[in-house]
């Protein structure tokens, strides 16, 4: 097992947005209407409409009456230059009309910020919570139990640490950089049973078995950010404690009652905000089968 879990954090770049977007719409069903550089048309299903778009008195209408749905078509730029061509289109298209209240279609940029693009994150995180996939073959295969997620390392500056590890259900081994192993393979969904069907040691086991991985990754960080914040935190709680002593003089015994209380409750909120720590935010759990030629590449 290596020291390091670290990995580029995804979905930074514009094209690696509109790719996860893709691929997102693809698996949920969506049609793709228009594809053009850096900019997508996507008609979305019923389910994946109640997801993203939030009108709930519609939908209540719609199933009251039963009327028929006239699907969503959503138009997602993914850089500006895309965005300010696509909207100079549409316009062009559909000039502003008599009525000021005339609906026009509207372009979104999806960036970070976007509320759609934090609704489409949402929903793949919830669907993808868990997941079963197998590579084609019809030959043995070796189950693996994968876990995504974050180390958070947060004091009063925060860092996080993308990592995926995973275990091997036959004999326990702990790989990690797991998802970056596997992510060019072709993989299928699949049940859970097929990939348990003929493994050696139980989930339960395989997740003992992360955890302490996962545990002794934490620990064998170097702690010199945490000892850092430490010195920080103490500066502020003794310079919020001379900005409050220089008063004291100035108030009555009632006043300074109430001062210290105030004192009390900010110093509280200081340590609760800035005491280092470090959380482990598992986002993904996945159960994987490999084909045994393909498994020994795993160590290299």
């Amino acid at each position: 097992m290596t020291a390091t879990l670290t990995s580029p954090a995804p979905l930074r770049t514009s094209d690696e947005r509109l790719s996860f977007c893709d691929r997102y719409f693809a698996s949920v069903g969506a049609r793709t209407l228009v594809a053009r550089p850096m900019y997508r048309e996507y008609e979305l299903p019923v389910d994946v409409d109640k997801e993203l778009i939030h009108r709930p008195f519609y939908w209540m209408w719609v199933e009251t009456t039963r009327q028929p749905v006239e699907p969503t078509i959503l138009r997602l730029a993914f850089d500006a230059e895309a965005h300010a061509r696509e909207e100079a289109r549409l316009n062009a298209e559909q000039p502003v009309g008599s009525f000021p209240w005339a609906a026009k279609r509207r372009v979104e940029l999806i960036d970070f910020g976007s509320p759609l693009f934090d609704r489409v994150l949402l929903s793949a995180s919830h669907r993808g919570r868990l997941a079963c996939v197998r590579e084609e073959s019809r030959g043995e295969i070796v189950p693996w139990m994968m876990v995504n997620g974050v180390f958070a390392y947060t004091a009063d500056l925060n860092r996080e640490e993308w990592f995926s590890y995973a275990v091997c259900l036959d004999n326990l081994q702990i790989v990690d950089r797991f998802y970056e192993r596997i992510q060019h393979r072709d993989l299928c969904g699949t049940s859970a049973s097929d990939i348990l069907r003929d493994s050696r040691h139980t989930l339960q086991e395989a997740w003992c078995a992360l955890q302490r991985a996962l545990a002794d990754h934490a620990a064998a960080q170097d702690d010199g950010w945490a000892e850092e914040a430490m010195a920080r935190l103490r500066g502020d709680l003794a310079q919020l404690s001379a900005y409050y002593e220089s008063l004291r003089n100035e108030l009555s015994d009632d006043e300074r009652a109430l001062m210290r209380l105030e004192q009390e409750r900010k110093e509280v909120a200081l340590i609760q905000k800035s005491t280092p720590r470090v959380e482990c935010h598992v986002q993904q759990v996945a159960l994987v089968a490999l084909r045994v030629q393909q498994v020994r590449q795993l160590s290299h």
